[in-house]
């Protein structure tokens, strides 16, 4: 017997064809709400480009929904087209904790970031919103950003631009992030 409709059992924890059978995922594991993923920590790749804005806003709009703290991930090529960075810092004994630490960080690539996050909370974004700027190879820091336990990322949304031949996206730089990984990605395109 076929049917769309399936009725949970009275405990919540398994879902059930309206014939009695459960309903498996692919792995053969049971659906429940055990089984169900939540999200803490969302990581969003950014490229300083408007269209990025547009992983950008899924990932705000999972945010919302599922409470999960957003961190925003760009990767620096070529620094010196940045313009003008600066980076301050002091460290000060509090009689609170013994060490306070304070940040002073000016440029152009900076205010471009906090302007985005500026946005995002005024198009609705209510929870916690970080970023990191990393340095280097697009797809070595992005694979060792993700891979690294102490980050906790739950979900990775990435952008990937049309890719117009199957040439291509045999070596999109998307491809070689999520085959050196195994955090679940939700690609927008």
């Amino acid at each position: 017997m076929s049917s769309d409709k399936y009725i949970p059992t009275s405990d919540g924890k398994e879902i059930i064809n309206p014939d009695g059978s459960s309903i498996s995922d692919i792995e053969g594991h049971q659906i429940s709400k055990d089984t169900i993923p939540s999200f803490k920590k969302i990581l969003v790749t950014d490229d300083g480009k408007d269209i990025s804005n547009k992983a950008l806003n899924y990932a705000v709009a999972l945010s919302n929904s599922t409470g999960a703290e957003l961190f925003i991930l760009r990767i620096l090529q070529d620094v010196e087209k940045y313009g003008n960075i600066s980076l301050e810092g002091s460290h000060e004994i509090s009689q609170v904790d013994n060490k306070d630490f304070h940040r002073n960080i000016k440029g152009d690539v900076i205010n471009a970031m906090e302007e985005k996050i500026k946005r995002c909370q005024e198009a609705g974004c209510k929870n916690k919103v970080s970023y990191k700027f990393l340095t280097g190879s697009i797809v070595d820091e992005i694979v060792n950003e993700i891979n690294n336990n102490n980050n906790n990322y739950d979900l990775v949304v990435m952008l990937t631009y049309h890719i117009d031949s199957w040439f291509s996206s045999l070596f999109s730089d998307v491809r070689k992030i999520i085959t050196h990984m195994s955090k679940p990605v939700l690609i927008i395109q």
